[in-house]
């Protein structure tokens, strides 16, 4: 077996002491008293299967197609595809503190640079896509749901 269907194993174990966890909340019940009846096991329960049935579909898969002879990586440059990957996304993450670009900033930064660096589209489609899906993002989050996220140095926090 190779060590990535391994890892995806561990995943379905993970899935399913998720499922076994919250278990309880899984199916709606007027007794919940809430709107439509969810209780708050039903999404981590579902998003769980979902996860479950994922790394059992690559388990499957893998076990009925033939095993390559290369390894995960067929040469240095599929190296430099990932760090182009990895890295920036981690780098973000870091940035998306309240402390420093924030979220919004971030995220945004973060779509423009995949999208015309790793995705090759043109540079005006990648930052549209890197203005757009961040406003997009806070419509959805601060003014819908009223879930605020971190703000950056240069925008006032969310009243808590």
């Amino acid at each position: 077996m190779r060590p990535y269907q391994v890892a995806t194993a561990i995943f379905v174990l993970i899935a399913a002491v998720a499922m076994f966890d919250t278990r309880s909340g899984a199916l709606p019940t007027s007794a919940a008293g809430v709107p439509g009846g969810l209780r708050g096991g039903w999404y981590p329960f579902w998003s769980a299967a979902v996860i479950a049935l994922a790394g059992i579909a690559v388990a499957v898969r893998s076990l009925r197609s033939p095993q390559a002879d290369e390894g995960v990586f067929k040469d240095r440059s599929a190296v430099g595809d990932v760090a182009r990957f990895i890295l920036p996304m981690a780098l973000a993450a870091y940035l998306m503190s309240d402390k420093l670009m924030g979220f919004y900033l971030a995220s945004g930064t973060y779509i423009a640079y995949y999208a015309g660096v790793v995705a090759r589209y043109r540079w005006y489609w990648a930052a549209l896509a890197g203005i757009v899906i961040p406003v997009v993002i806070y419509l959805v989050f601060e003014v819908g749901f009223k879930a605020f996220l971190p703000k950056s140095v240069f925008y006032p926090t969310a009243p808590f």
